[in-house]
Protein backbone atom coordinates (compact mmCIF):
# COMPACT_ATOMS: atom_id res chain seq x y z
CA UNK A 1 0.00 0.00 0.00
CA UNK A 2 2.74 2.60 0.27
CA UNK A 3 2.73 2.89 -3.61
CA UNK A 4 -0.94 3.25 -3.36
CA UNK A 5 -1.97 7.08 -3.69
CA UNK A 6 -5.66 6.79 -2.98
CA UNK A 7 -4.96 4.73 0.36
CA UNK A 8 -1.81 6.86 1.62
CA UNK A 9 -3.72 10.82 0.85
CA UNK A 10 -7.02 9.33 2.18
CA UNK A 11 -5.56 7.79 5.80
CA UNK A 12 -4.02 11.11 6.29
CA UNK A 13 -7.09 12.67 5.63
CA UNK A 14 -9.11 10.04 7.54
CA UNK A 15 -6.43 10.32 10.57
CA UNK A 16 -7.49 14.60 10.52
CA UNK A 17 -11.25 13.73 11.18
CA UNK A 18 -12.60 13.81 7.55
CA UNK A 19 -14.90 11.59 5.34
CA UNK A 20 -13.11 11.06 1.95
CA UNK A 21 -14.24 9.67 -1.17
CA UNK A 22 -12.43 8.63 -4.73
CA UNK A 23 -12.62 10.85 -7.47
CA UNK A 24 -11.46 11.39 -11.00
CA UNK A 25 -10.87 14.81 -12.68
CA UNK A 26 -12.13 16.57 -9.09
CA UNK A 27 -15.53 14.45 -9.39
CA UNK A 28 -17.02 12.19 -7.53
CA UNK A 29 -18.13 8.83 -9.20
CA UNK A 30 -19.66 6.37 -6.29
CA UNK A 31 -22.96 5.88 -5.95
CA UNK A 32 -24.81 8.14 -2.87
CA UNK A 33 -21.33 9.47 -1.79
CA UNK A 34 -22.61 12.50 -0.07
CA UNK A 35 -24.97 10.13 1.97
CA UNK A 36 -22.19 7.55 2.54
CA UNK A 37 -18.73 8.53 2.32
CA UNK A 38 -15.62 6.47 3.57
CA UNK A 39 -15.43 6.89 7.18
CA UNK A 40 -13.17 3.59 8.07
CA UNK A 41 -9.99 2.62 7.17
CA UNK A 42 -11.48 -0.89 6.33
CA UNK A 43 -13.12 1.19 3.73
CA UNK A 44 -10.98 3.16 2.59
CA UNK A 45 -8.45 0.20 2.33
CA UNK A 46 -11.02 -1.97 0.22
CA UNK A 47 -11.74 1.30 -2.54
CA UNK A 48 -8.08 1.93 -2.76
CA UNK A 49 -8.03 -1.68 -4.18
CA UNK A 50 -10.22 -0.97 -7.10
CA UNK A 51 -9.40 2.67 -7.90
CA UNK A 52 -5.16 3.43 -6.45
CA UNK A 53 -4.71 5.95 -8.78
CA UNK A 54 -8.02 8.15 -7.86
CA UNK A 55 -7.59 11.79 -5.83
CA UNK A 56 -9.32 12.56 -2.74
CA UNK A 57 -12.04 14.25 -2.11
CA UNK A 58 -13.26 15.16 1.75
CA UNK A 59 -16.48 15.29 2.34
CA UNK A 60 -18.28 17.60 4.33
CA UNK A 61 -21.68 18.53 5.85
CA UNK A 62 -23.13 20.90 8.38
CA UNK A 63 -22.71 18.82 12.03
CA UNK A 64 -22.18 19.72 15.07
CA UNK A 65 -18.37 18.83 15.09
CA UNK A 66 -17.80 17.91 11.69
CA UNK A 67 -15.25 20.23 9.57
CA UNK A 68 -16.50 22.84 6.52
CA UNK A 69 -14.83 24.74 3.93
CA UNK A 70 -13.63 28.54 3.24
CA UNK A 71 -12.45 28.28 -0.84
CA UNK A 72 -11.19 31.34 -1.55
CA UNK A 73 -10.45 32.05 -5.44
CA UNK A 74 -9.53 36.13 -5.02
CA UNK A 75 -6.88 38.02 -2.99
CA UNK A 76 -7.47 40.03 -0.60
CA UNK A 77 -9.91 38.35 1.54
CA UNK A 78 -8.26 37.58 4.51
CA UNK A 79 -7.18 40.93 4.67
CA UNK A 80 -10.86 42.07 4.08
CA UNK A 81 -12.05 40.04 6.71
CA UNK A 82 -9.54 41.62 9.47
CA UNK A 83 -10.02 44.84 8.24
CA UNK A 84 -13.74 44.89 8.73
CA UNK A 85 -14.06 42.99 11.74
CA UNK A 86 -11.27 44.21 14.05
CA UNK A 87 -10.52 40.67 14.67
CA UNK A 88 -7.48 38.03 13.50
CA UNK A 89 -8.05 34.72 12.06
CA UNK A 90 -7.70 31.94 14.09
CA UNK A 91 -5.08 29.74 12.93
CA UNK A 92 -6.26 26.52 11.63
CA UNK A 93 -5.78 23.67 9.15
CA UNK A 94 -5.59 25.22 5.66
CA UNK A 95 -4.97 23.68 2.22
CA UNK A 96 -2.50 25.54 -0.62
CA UNK A 97 -4.54 24.83 -4.43
CA UNK A 98 -2.08 26.78 -6.01
CA UNK A 99 1.10 27.02 -3.80
CA UNK A 100 3.39 28.16 -6.42
CA UNK A 101 0.92 30.18 -9.11
CA UNK A 102 -1.71 31.38 -6.82
CA UNK A 103 -0.84 31.41 -3.42
CA UNK A 104 -4.21 33.19 -2.57
CA UNK A 105 -6.14 30.47 -3.95
CA UNK A 106 -6.41 28.35 -0.66
CA UNK A 107 -8.95 26.07 1.76
CA UNK A 108 -9.47 27.07 5.14
CA UNK A 109 -11.22 24.60 7.18
CA UNK A 110 -13.27 25.04 10.87
CA UNK A 111 -15.44 22.94 12.78
CA UNK A 112 -19.13 23.67 13.27
CA UNK A 113 -20.29 24.76 16.36
CA UNK A 114 -23.74 24.81 17.88
CA UNK A 115 -23.85 28.57 16.88
CA UNK A 116 -22.44 28.09 13.08
CA UNK A 117 -24.71 24.98 12.84
CA UNK A 118 -27.87 27.59 13.20
CA UNK A 119 -26.66 30.52 10.88
CA UNK A 120 -25.49 28.88 8.42
CA UNK A 121 -28.83 27.42 6.20
CA UNK A 122 -26.97 26.53 2.41
CA UNK A 123 -23.54 26.11 0.58
CA UNK A 124 -22.88 29.89 -1.11
CA UNK A 125 -20.98 31.11 -4.02
CA UNK A 126 -20.21 33.96 -2.84
CA UNK A 127 -17.41 34.95 -6.09
CA UNK A 128 -14.75 35.89 -4.25
CA UNK A 129 -14.93 32.52 -2.19
CA UNK A 130 -16.95 29.96 -1.33
CA UNK A 131 -18.63 28.36 1.50
CA UNK A 132 -18.51 24.79 1.23
CA UNK A 133 -20.43 22.07 4.03
CA UNK A 134 -22.42 24.66 5.49
CA UNK A 135 -26.04 23.50 3.68
CA UNK A 136 -28.26 20.57 3.72
CA UNK A 137 -26.49 18.55 0.79
CA UNK A 138 -23.03 17.80 1.64
CA UNK A 139 -20.14 18.78 -0.56
CA UNK A 140 -16.17 17.76 -1.09
CA UNK A 141 -12.87 19.40 -1.71
CA UNK A 142 -9.84 17.83 -3.03
CA UNK A 143 -7.32 16.89 -0.02
CA UNK A 144 -4.19 18.10 0.26
CA UNK A 145 -1.30 15.76 -1.36
CA UNK A 146 -3.50 15.83 -5.00
CA UNK A 147 -1.56 17.00 -7.56
CA UNK A 148 -3.22 19.40 -9.95
CA UNK A 149 -3.45 18.35 -14.01
CA UNK A 150 -3.42 21.19 -15.32
CA UNK A 151 -0.25 22.83 -13.40
CA UNK A 152 1.43 19.62 -11.94
CA UNK A 153 1.58 21.45 -7.90
CA UNK A 154 0.66 19.11 -5.52
CA UNK A 155 -2.02 20.58 -2.49
CA UNK A 156 0.10 21.71 0.46
CA UNK A 157 -1.23 22.01 3.63
CA UNK A 158 -0.10 23.45 7.04
CA UNK A 159 0.02 20.39 9.50
CA UNK A 160 -2.42 22.77 11.66
CA UNK A 161 -5.35 21.00 13.79
CA UNK A 162 -8.52 22.24 12.62
CA UNK A 163 -9.86 24.95 15.22
CA UNK A 164 -13.87 25.66 16.08
CA UNK A 165 -15.38 27.94 14.12
CA UNK A 166 -15.58 31.78 15.96
CA UNK A 167 -19.07 33.46 16.37
CA UNK A 168 -18.45 36.27 14.77
CA UNK A 169 -16.66 34.57 12.14
CA UNK A 170 -19.59 32.80 10.98
CA UNK A 171 -21.52 36.29 11.19
CA UNK A 172 -19.59 38.25 8.96
CA UNK A 173 -19.36 35.31 6.47
CA UNK A 174 -23.37 34.97 6.07
CA UNK A 175 -23.53 39.05 5.63
CA UNK A 176 -20.90 39.24 3.57
CA UNK A 177 -21.97 36.57 1.45
CA UNK A 178 -25.32 37.78 1.15
CA UNK A 179 -23.74 41.15 -0.04
CA UNK A 180 -21.48 39.59 -2.13
CA UNK A 181 -24.27 37.43 -3.82
CA UNK A 182 -26.51 40.71 -3.89
CA UNK A 183 -23.66 42.66 -5.61
CA UNK A 184 -23.01 40.04 -8.29
CA UNK A 185 -27.12 39.62 -8.98
CA UNK A 186 -27.19 43.55 -9.76
CA UNK A 187 -24.31 43.08 -11.85
CA UNK A 188 -25.63 40.36 -13.85
CA UNK A 189 -28.80 43.19 -13.95
CA UNK A 190 -27.13 45.94 -15.18
CA UNK A 191 -24.98 43.57 -17.77
CA UNK A 192 -28.45 42.18 -19.51
CA UNK A 193 -29.63 46.21 -19.53
CA UNK A 194 -26.69 46.95 -21.25
CA UNK A 195 -27.24 43.96 -23.92
CA UNK A 196 -30.91 45.47 -24.59
CA UNK A 197 -29.73 48.75 -25.13
CA UNK A 198 -26.96 47.74 -27.56
CA UNK A 199 -29.26 45.03 -29.64
CA UNK A 200 -31.91 47.93 -29.30
CA UNK A 201 -28.98 50.31 -31.47
CA UNK A 202 -28.17 47.14 -33.69
CA UNK A 203 -31.71 47.38 -34.77
CA UNK A 204 -32.22 50.59 -35.31
CA UNK A 205 -28.96 51.05 -37.55
CA UNK A 206 -30.71 47.85 -39.53
CA UNK A 207 -33.96 49.61 -39.89
CA UNK A 208 -31.85 52.96 -41.02
CA UNK A 209 -29.82 51.29 -43.60
CA UNK A 210 -33.26 49.15 -44.78
CA UNK A 211 -35.28 52.62 -45.01
CA UNK A 212 -32.50 53.77 -46.89
CA UNK A 213 -32.58 50.64 -49.55
CA UNK A 214 -36.40 50.78 -50.15
CA UNK A 215 -36.23 54.99 -50.10
CA UNK A 216 -38.50 55.75 -46.98
CA UNK A 217 -36.16 58.43 -45.26
CA UNK A 218 -36.66 60.52 -48.63
CA UNK A 219 -40.74 60.90 -48.03
CA UNK A 220 -42.31 63.68 -47.39
CA UNK A 221 -45.58 64.29 -45.40
CA UNK A 222 -47.35 63.59 -48.71
CA UNK A 223 -45.69 60.23 -48.97
CA UNK A 224 -46.20 59.11 -45.95
CA UNK A 225 -50.21 59.96 -46.14
CA UNK A 226 -50.37 57.90 -49.20
CA UNK A 227 -48.40 55.36 -47.34
CA UNK A 228 -51.00 55.34 -44.64
CA UNK A 229 -54.05 55.44 -47.50
CA UNK A 230 -52.26 52.40 -49.42
CA UNK A 231 -52.10 50.36 -45.85
CA UNK A 232 -55.56 50.88 -44.74
CA UNK A 233 -57.17 49.89 -47.98
CA UNK A 234 -54.92 46.62 -47.68
CA UNK A 235 -56.22 46.06 -44.01
CA UNK A 236 -59.54 46.71 -44.97
CA UNK A 237 -59.78 44.38 -47.91
CA UNK A 238 -58.18 41.42 -45.83
CA UNK A 239 -60.98 41.93 -43.85
CA UNK A 240 -59.73 43.31 -40.39
CA UNK A 241 -61.99 44.58 -37.94
CA UNK A 242 -62.00 48.58 -37.75
CA UNK A 243 -60.75 48.81 -34.15
CA UNK A 244 -57.70 47.27 -34.99
CA UNK A 245 -56.50 49.01 -38.27
CA UNK A 246 -55.59 51.85 -36.11
CA UNK A 247 -52.94 50.17 -33.65
CA UNK A 248 -51.99 48.28 -36.54
CA UNK A 249 -50.74 51.22 -38.61
CA UNK A 250 -48.80 52.82 -36.41
CA UNK A 251 -47.23 49.32 -36.02
CA UNK A 252 -46.53 49.18 -39.70
CA UNK A 253 -45.59 53.03 -39.84
CA UNK A 254 -43.12 53.00 -37.00
CA UNK A 255 -41.47 49.59 -38.67
CA UNK A 256 -40.88 51.74 -41.92
CA UNK A 257 -40.24 55.05 -40.81
CA UNK A 258 -38.86 54.53 -37.41
CA UNK A 259 -39.65 55.69 -33.71
CA UNK A 260 -42.15 59.38 -33.91
CA UNK A 261 -40.05 62.29 -33.48
CA UNK A 262 -42.04 65.33 -32.35
CA UNK A 263 -39.47 67.88 -34.61
CA UNK A 264 -39.41 65.74 -37.51
CA UNK A 265 -39.92 68.17 -40.55
CA UNK A 266 -41.38 64.81 -43.11
CA UNK A 267 -43.39 63.40 -40.42
CA UNK A 268 -45.84 64.26 -37.38
CA UNK A 269 -46.02 64.33 -33.72
CA UNK A 270 -47.59 61.24 -31.88
CA UNK A 271 -50.83 62.76 -31.18
CA UNK A 272 -51.07 64.42 -35.24
CA UNK A 273 -50.12 61.29 -36.30
CA UNK A 274 -52.76 59.53 -34.67
CA UNK A 275 -55.29 62.10 -35.54
CA UNK A 276 -54.09 61.69 -39.46
CA UNK A 277 -54.79 57.62 -38.74
CA UNK A 278 -58.79 58.01 -37.52
CA UNK A 279 -59.35 60.30 -40.20
CA UNK A 280 -57.89 57.73 -42.12
CA UNK A 281 -60.37 55.08 -40.81
CA UNK A 282 -63.44 57.44 -40.93
CA UNK A 283 -62.94 58.00 -44.68
CA UNK A 284 -66.42 56.47 -46.11
CA UNK A 285 -64.39 55.81 -49.26
CA UNK A 286 -63.01 52.90 -47.34
CA UNK A 287 -64.66 50.19 -47.74
CA UNK A 288 -64.09 46.82 -45.63
CA UNK A 289 -63.51 44.18 -47.71
CA UNK A 290 -65.19 40.18 -46.87
CA UNK A 291 -62.55 38.29 -45.21
CA UNK A 292 -61.51 35.44 -46.70
CA UNK A 293 -64.21 31.99 -45.58
CA UNK A 294 -63.34 29.47 -43.27
CA UNK A 295 -63.87 26.27 -44.86
CA UNK A 296 -64.06 23.11 -42.39
CA UNK A 297 -61.67 20.95 -43.26
CA UNK A 298 -63.17 17.95 -45.81
CA UNK A 299 -62.74 14.45 -44.02
CA UNK A 300 -61.84 11.60 -45.87
CA UNK A 301 -63.17 9.34 -43.32
CA UNK A 302 -61.48 6.49 -41.63
CA UNK A 303 -58.48 4.96 -44.21
CA UNK A 304 -57.75 1.42 -43.52
CA UNK A 305 -54.23 0.98 -45.11
CA UNK A 306 -53.92 -2.61 -45.98
CA UNK A 307 -50.40 -3.98 -44.41
CA UNK A 308 -47.45 -4.77 -47.10
CA UNK A 309 -47.78 -7.75 -49.22
CA UNK A 310 -45.67 -10.88 -47.70
CA UNK A 311 -43.50 -13.15 -49.55
CA UNK A 312 -46.07 -16.07 -48.88
CA UNK A 313 -48.60 -13.61 -50.47
CA UNK A 314 -46.48 -12.81 -53.66
CA UNK A 315 -45.50 -16.50 -54.10
CA UNK A 316 -48.79 -18.00 -53.79
CA UNK A 317 -49.73 -15.15 -56.08
CA UNK A 318 -47.89 -16.28 -58.69
CA UNK A 319 -48.27 -19.69 -58.32
CA UNK A 320 -52.19 -18.93 -59.63
CA UNK A 321 -50.88 -17.76 -63.02
CA UNK A 322 -49.08 -20.80 -63.86
CA UNK A 323 -49.96 -23.23 -66.26
CA UNK A 324 -52.22 -26.34 -66.16
CA UNK A 325 -48.35 -28.43 -65.78
CA UNK A 326 -45.09 -27.34 -64.75
CA UNK A 327 -42.08 -29.66 -63.63
CA UNK A 328 -40.31 -29.02 -59.90
CA UNK A 329 -37.47 -26.98 -61.40
CA UNK A 330 -39.71 -24.54 -63.28
CA UNK A 331 -41.76 -24.35 -60.20
CA UNK A 332 -38.51 -23.59 -58.14
CA UNK A 333 -37.20 -21.44 -60.97
CA UNK A 334 -40.31 -19.14 -61.04
CA UNK A 335 -40.77 -18.60 -56.97
CA UNK A 336 -36.72 -17.64 -57.11
CA UNK A 337 -36.35 -20.71 -54.54
CA UNK A 338 -33.28 -23.67 -53.92
CA UNK A 339 -34.38 -26.70 -54.43
CA UNK A 340 -31.10 -28.20 -52.71
CA UNK A 341 -32.39 -26.43 -49.25
CA UNK A 342 -34.95 -28.40 -47.16
CA UNK A 343 -37.11 -25.21 -46.20
CA UNK A 344 -37.61 -24.44 -50.01
CA UNK A 345 -39.02 -27.64 -50.66
CA UNK A 346 -41.37 -27.04 -47.83
CA UNK A 347 -42.07 -23.65 -48.92
CA UNK A 348 -42.40 -24.44 -52.36
CA UNK A 349 -45.05 -27.46 -51.82
CA UNK A 350 -47.10 -25.43 -49.64
CA UNK A 351 -47.49 -22.66 -51.71
CA UNK A 352 -48.14 -25.08 -55.23
CA UNK A 353 -50.78 -26.81 -53.14
CA UNK A 354 -52.62 -23.34 -51.62
CA UNK A 355 -52.85 -22.40 -55.31
CA UNK A 356 -54.57 -25.41 -56.42
CA UNK A 357 -51.59 -27.54 -57.69
CA UNK A 358 -51.17 -31.36 -56.78
CA UNK A 359 -48.11 -33.19 -57.62
CA UNK A 360 -47.46 -36.35 -59.96
CA UNK A 361 -44.46 -38.42 -60.19
CA UNK A 362 -43.01 -37.90 -63.30
CA UNK A 363 -40.15 -40.03 -64.96
CA UNK A 364 -37.23 -37.64 -63.77
CA UNK A 365 -38.51 -35.22 -61.53
CA UNK A 366 -42.00 -34.27 -60.50
CA UNK A 367 -45.02 -32.36 -62.41
CA UNK A 368 -47.44 -30.73 -60.52
CA UNK A 369 -50.66 -30.28 -62.12
CA UNK A 370 -53.38 -27.98 -61.71
CA UNK A 371 -56.91 -29.48 -60.32
CA UNK A 372 -59.99 -27.53 -61.31
CA UNK A 373 -62.95 -30.41 -61.03
CA UNK A 374 -62.26 -33.60 -58.71
CA UNK A 375 -63.99 -35.53 -60.85
CA UNK A 376 -62.42 -34.32 -63.83
CA UNK A 377 -58.84 -35.79 -62.10
CA UNK A 378 -60.49 -38.72 -61.38
CA UNK A 379 -61.51 -39.51 -64.79
CA UNK A 380 -58.48 -38.11 -66.47
CA UNK A 381 -55.65 -39.76 -63.45
CA UNK A 382 -57.91 -43.21 -63.12
CA UNK A 383 -57.95 -42.32 -59.30
CA UNK A 384 -58.82 -39.98 -56.38
CA UNK A 385 -57.14 -36.51 -55.52
CA UNK A 386 -54.68 -37.63 -52.58
CA UNK A 387 -57.15 -35.02 -50.03
CA UNK A 388 -60.23 -37.32 -51.16
CA UNK A 389 -57.98 -40.70 -50.53
CA UNK A 390 -57.36 -40.06 -47.44
CA UNK A 391 -60.73 -38.85 -46.31
CA UNK A 392 -62.07 -42.55 -48.08
CA UNK A 393 -58.97 -44.70 -46.14
CA UNK A 394 -60.45 -43.06 -43.03
CA UNK A 395 -63.81 -44.10 -43.45
CA UNK A 396 -63.61 -47.42 -45.02
CA UNK A 397 -61.30 -48.26 -41.46
CA UNK A 398 -64.40 -46.88 -39.92
CA UNK A 399 -66.93 -48.82 -41.45
CA UNK A 400 -64.60 -52.50 -41.07
CA UNK A 401 -64.22 -51.23 -37.17
CA UNK A 402 -67.79 -51.01 -36.96
CA UNK A 403 -68.55 -53.88 -38.49
CA UNK A 404 -66.21 -55.95 -36.49
CA UNK A 405 -68.09 -54.60 -33.53
CA UNK A 406 -71.20 -55.71 -34.55
CA UNK A 407 -70.21 -58.67 -34.98
CA UNK A 408 -68.64 -59.37 -31.80
CA UNK A 409 -72.27 -57.79 -30.03
CA UNK A 410 -74.53 -60.70 -31.89
CA UNK A 411 -71.71 -63.69 -30.77
CA UNK A 412 -71.98 -62.16 -27.02
CA UNK A 413 -76.01 -62.17 -27.27
CA UNK A 414 -76.61 -65.74 -29.13
CA UNK A 415 -74.06 -66.99 -26.08
CA UNK A 416 -76.58 -65.48 -23.94
CA UNK A 417 -79.42 -67.14 -25.61
CA UNK A 418 -77.90 -70.52 -25.13
CA UNK A 419 -77.16 -70.51 -21.30
CA UNK A 420 -81.35 -69.70 -20.75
Amino acid sequence: MNDNCFFRVGSAAHARGFAVTPLRDKSPFLHAWNKYPLTTETEIRAAAKDCPRCDVGLVLSRKVGEPFAIDIDSPGVIERLERETQMTLPETYMVWTKPETAPYKRHIFFRHTEYSDRVFTKNVNAGEYDLIGVGTRALQVVSEGCVRPDTGEVRTGNGLPISDCPDWLADWLVSDSKRLKNERIAETRRRRVEVREVLKEVVAEDAAERRKLTGYDKHGREDRYRYLVSKARTLCNAGMAKDRIASELLLQYVADYGEVRDHDPNGWPLTALKDKIQSIIRNPDLKRGKPPPIRPRVSTGSVIKRPPESAWERRVKIARDFPETMTSKEVYDRLELDCKKPCNKKTASRVMKAAGFVARRGRRRAVWEKVRDAEKWEREAGSTPPLLSYYHIILSVSLSLLNLRCKRVELVDSKIQSVY
